[in-house]
């Protein structure tokens, strides 16, 4: 039922650090200190690991753009078919606190997904989708997903990582059928 190899997008780095397009990193890490497990450095790729039984979780070094080579890479390392990996990544589309979980799909203009799709050979691999948006009209894409939140969005960034570990472990746990019915169209507390 669980997903073998569970991947958290971003950027590595400080100058990164709590930024939108790392929520990937940040859900992955909340994850494992609710677990109490930690992420090391592995000598195998660019990656940190963590594991919990049979679950790897890891979360690329090689920037965004790359990412791909580090989910091939463990994808092989692993010996793990693609319908085995659950990606955490950021989506601008979702409005800020909203999560969606999908069987599949595309890449929907996220370089991370580009990324692994062009190296994996498929969109087949499940994903958490996790809103930081919406894109201010007059913000060029790079620079919204690359700021960090502002002090007005502090407690929806905070419902935001705590309901997609929420999800996280629903998807783990439950499967991602009971996952997706329970998240996938939840509203956040600010819009009820």
């Amino acid at each position: 039922m669980a997903y073998r190899l569970v991947v958290g997008l971003g950027n590595p780095g400080s100058a990164y650090a709590n930024t939108r397009h790392n929520v990937g990193f940040d859900v992955l890490d909340r994850w494992v200190h609710a677990e109490g497990i930690a992420f090391r450095d592995d000598k195998r790729g660019p990656v940190e690991t963590a594991r919990q039984g049979d679950v790897t979780f890891i979360k690329p070094l090689t920037f965004m753009n790359d990412s791909g080579s580090a989910v091939k890479a463990w994808l092989d390392w692993l010996k793990l078919p693609p319908s085995e990996v659950l990606v955490v990544v950021d989506d601008v589309a979702l409005m800020l606190g909203d999560v969606r979980l999908r069987k599949g799909g595309s890449a929907g203009g996220h370089n991370g997904l580009r990324s692994i799709e062009g190296r994996i050979g498929t969109g087949a691999y499940a994903r958490l989708r996790c809103g930081i948006g919406p894109q201010p009209p007059m913000w060029a894409l790079e620079d919204f997903v690359l700021g960090r939140f502002g002090p007005g969005e502090e407690e929806a960034r905070r419902t935001l990582l705590e309901t997609a570990v929420e999800a996280l472990r629903c998807c783990q746990h439950e499967g991602i059928n009971v996952a997706m019915n329970r998240f996938n169209g939840r509203s956040r507390p600010e819009s009820q």
